[in-house]
């Protein structure tokens, strides 16, 4: 009967915590991969609950790397800590609960529903403090190592968050990211040639508002070696002084996150 109870919360609680760390982190988990984690996460719970209780601790690992399938390490290591910090919530905040409200009392399903409620509302307060440290953090760091890559051809400089910079493509509906000619000269190359598709794209500055850039979506962008998609490069004829790329504050904020502020 133990074990069968062991079992049944573990079942529960991996799809809730994993269901909360999506949440909190933005991503949706694929059914199949989720689906596959719960259930490897399950039987290796219940092999090392016969055998080594302690290595328990270890699960949360595995089932991370299957339900979020390959990230890098600073990005793994970001969502095992909120497996970890989501489990250690829920599983306080239930067993206050528990004790005061005599939850033991209430019918099986009933208490699933509240789990599932406390769940979400520990989810939404850690979405909202990440919130928070991301738009502090876009304000205090302007600065970023940027990587950028079109098909063997790569352009690599410091990128400053201009916070005044809204530039948005009207065709593809993502941020721009400026580059000026002289950083891509083998691309822009390539682009005058029609080996890379490419658009032009309208915008303004103060006193001219007739200004155009020849625009292109890039093969890879890392900014702070974090993998940054949907976003827009745009070629100007203007240098830069202290800093290569001149970028929208949009395009920055995922990376915050990422490092796992807050």
């Amino acid at each position: 009967m133990e074990i069968l109870l062991f079992l049944g919360q573990s079942l529960f609680y991996d799809a809730l915590i994993l269901s909360s760390v999506g949440w909190v982190i933005k991503k949706r988990i694929p059914m199949f991969r989720f689906l596959i984690a719960i259930i490897v996460s399950l039987s290796v719970s219940f092999i090392l609950f016969l055998t080594v209780p302690l290595f328990l601790m270890i699960v949360p690992f595995l089932t991370v790397r299957i339900a979020f399938g390959p990230q890098n390490l600073k990005k793994y290591g970001v969502t095992v800590l909120y497996f970890y910090a989501l489990s250690a919530f829920l599983s306080g905040v239930l067993h206050i609960l528990r004790y005061f409200m005599e939850l033991d009392r209430m019918p099986i399903g009933w208490f699933l529903v509240f789990s599932l409620v406390v769940a979400l509302l520990i989810a939404i307060s850690f979405m909202m403090k990440s919130r928070f440290f991301k738009k502090v953090y876009a304000l205090s760091e302007f600065e970023h190592q940027v990587k950028l890559y079109c098909g063997d051809i790569f352009a690599t400089g410091i990128g400053f968050v201009d916070t005044g910079n809204a530039l948005v493509d009207r065709v593809t509906g993502l941020p721009v990211m400026i580059v000026p000619r002289s950083k891509v000269e083998q691309i822009n190359h390539l682009i005058e040639n029609g080996s890379i598709h490419s658009w032009e794209l309208n915008y303004r500055v103060v006193g001219d508002e007739g200004k155009k850039m020849v625009a292109f979506r890039p093969t890879l962008l890392l900014i702070d070696e974090e993998i940054v998609r949907d976003v827009i490069v745009g070629i100007c004829e203007t240098s830069f002084a202290n800093f290569d790329f001149l970028l929208q504050p949009e395009i920055t904020a995922g990376v915050h996150l990422a490092r796992g502020v807050g």
